[in-house]
């Protein structure tokens, strides 16, 4: 025989418990299927046992044994139990008491739970720390293979109770019925993120799924599906020789609005986008093209340049209109023809700002009437 523990536990609302360091078994269901209510194994993994005393000190000894150890008839109630141990680090534990317990080997154990005193402890319902003891408990552990509970023993109300109550508890789940509603449970999940999943991306594209071509999209496709779902799916009907000549006017009309096609320089880069070459000086870049546009960066005080996509049409102060045209310059350049169009399109929206409508109008009786 080897103690693995012998020391009094701080008991609160009758219970110990030997599981896992954090675990803790559901009371309402671990005596469940049993014939004894005293130790609870129903909840894999852990036991559940049951004191008199209700609050306070009880003598608490657990032992290992290599083979069933004889049944000690001095003991007023005796059951025994069959567990599956988790690791050979267990906690033996009630309410804020906890000790560590190592159990020699991790195999199928049984375990006998022995009581004294339990009727003379849970009428008294509370120890005081200088009163003696009234209950006390034994849990023997010794390697098994698994059997059902058994009551060897029983001769006080306390214990009577619990059996009582054990047997109106509703026997576990089989490991089979446990595995299936993990499956269950996984597959509703799957559903439900799947669900989630198509509801953000709906909202995300402007109130529907986005087609094949549309999620092929990167850029300011998104922003422009939000507010112009409709007119996006017609743009993506268009030949990819038609959007590539959408996108060119675009930039164009943004140039013209901007008031920046009187430039040669300005004229050049739309010739060039116009004919595919590569974009002449100062628009080879855009770091170029802003240092072309904004010489003297002072100049600019009280001046939006940049502004989100999403902001609201109508604001009170003036917006450089330049500074958007550019980048619809540059969108308009986008290998991918439709890509080409969401750019150039959300830059010289950008650029008409509280214009805005005038340029939808006129985008739609060029290309869509």
């Amino acid at each position: 025989m080897t103690v693995l523990f012998d020391g009094e536990l701080h008991v609160h609302y009758r219970f110990v418990n030997l599981t896992e360091e954090g675990e803790a078994p559901d009371l309402s269901r671990a005596s469940g299927g049993q014939r004894n209510g005293l130790c609870g194994a129903a909840e894999p993994g852990a036991l559940a046992m049951v004191t008199g005393l209700h609050t306070g000190e009880v003598p608490f000894v657990v032992t290992w044994h290599d083979t069933e150890p004889p049944v000690d008839d001095a003991w007023e109630e005796i059951v025994e139990v069959s567990f599956d141990p988790p690791s050979a680090d267990l906690a033996l534990s009630a309410f804020e008491d906890f000790h560590e317990i190592r159990l020699p080997s991790v195999q199928s154990v049984r375990a006998r739970f022995c009581a004294r005193g339990m009727d003379e402890a849970g009428d008294k319902d509370v120890r005081l720390a200088d009163e003696p003891a009234l209950d006390s408990y034994l849990l023997e552990l010794w390697p098994a293979p698994p059997a059902p509970d058994r009551i060897l023993k029983q001769t006080s109300m306390r214990a009577a109770y619990w059996h009582e109550a054990a047997a109106r508890i509703p026997p576990p789940p089989t490991p089979e019925e446990r595995a299936a509603a993990r499956a269950a449970a996984g597959r509703a999940e799957a559903q439900r993120r799947a669900r989630a999943a198509a509801a953000a991306e709906r909202q995300q594209w402007g109130g529907r799924p986005p087609s094949p071509r549309l999620r092929e999209l990167r850029g300011n496709a998104r922003n422009m599906a939000r507010t112009h779902r409709d007119l996006l799916d017609e743009l993506a009907d268009l030949p990819a020789a038609t959007q590539r000549e959408v996108a060119h006017w675009l930039a164009c009309q943004a140039f013209t609005l901007a008031g920046m096609t009187g430039d040669p320089l300005a004229a050049a880069a739309l010739d060039a986008l116009e004919s595919g070459a590569p974009l002449p000086p100062p628009f080879a870049d855009e770091r170029s093209a802003f240092a072309y546009l904004h010489p003297d960066p002072s100049r600019l005080t009280g001046t939006v340049v940049f502004l989100s996509v999403d902001e609201a049409p109508h604001r009170p102060h003036p917006i450089h209109r330049p500074s958007f045209a550019v980048p619809a310059l540059f969108g308009a350049t986008e290998s991918d023809p439709l890509q080409a169009v969401v750019e150039a399109f959300t830059h010289a929206r950008a650029t008409f700002d509280d214009r805005a409508d005038e340029l939808d109008a006129a985008l739609r009786a060029r290309f869509l009437a």
